[in-house]
C-alpha cells in the first residue's frame, strides 16, 4: 500500500513538472475557415456547418472548404414478412480545402448498421443521433487534415 502512495505521488509529481499540453489543443485550432458551398444531405451538412462556424479568427489564413454529402439507409436483412431488420446507413462526403498554395481533396466514408426499432420515432431520433456523430467525425477529420497541411 505504501508502495502505490509513493509510486502515485512519484507520477503525479513528473507528470505536473513535465509541462505536458495535449497535442490538439485550443491553441493550435485557430483557424479563419470559410465555406465556399455544400451540398447534399440537409442535416448533416447544418451540423457541419454549424461546427466551422467557430473558426472565424481572421489573424490566420484565410482556408476555404467546399463540401459534398450523401446519405443512404439500405436494407441489410429483412425477415419472412419482408419487414426490415437490419439496416446499413452509409454517409459520403467529399471535401475540397483551398489554402492559399494548395488545393486537397478528400473523401470521409462512414457506415454503421441499425437494427429496426418497433416505434417509428425513436428509430428517427435515434438516426438523427447517428447523424450527429457522422457529422462530429467529419468535423474532427476536417481539421485534422487541415492541420496536417499547415
Amino acid at each position: 500500500m505504501i508502495k502505490t502512495f509513493i509510486l502515485k505521488i512519484i507520477l503525479i509529481l513528473i507528470l505536473t513538472a513535465c509541462d505536458y499540453t495535449p497535442i490538439y489543443s485550443a491553441k493550435d485550432g485557430q483557424f479563419n475557415i470559410e465555406i465556399l458551398s455544400y451540398e447534399g444531405d440537409r442535416e448533416i451538412n447544418s451540423k457541419i456547418l454549424s461546427k466551422f462556424r467557430v473558426h472565424k479568427n481572421t489573424n490566420s489564413e484565410l482556408i476555404q472548404i467546399k463540401f459534398s454529402s450523401t446519405y443512404q439507409k439500405n436494407d441489410v436483412s429483412k425477415n419472412l414478412a419482408g419487414k426490415a431488420e437490419e439496416y446499413l446507413l452509409e454517409a459520403t462526403t467529399n471535401y475540397t480545402i483551398i489554402t492559399s498554395n494548395l488545393e486537397k481533396n478528400f473523401i470521409i466514408k462512414e457506415s454503421f448498421k441499425m437494427k429496426n426499432f418497433e416505434d417509428d420515432f425513436e428509430e428517427r431520433n435515434y438516426e438523427q443521433r447517428i447523424k450527429e456523430n457522422i457529422a462530429d467525425i467529419n468535423y474532427e477529420k476536417v481539421i485534422l487534415q487541415i492541420k496536417k497541411i499547415k
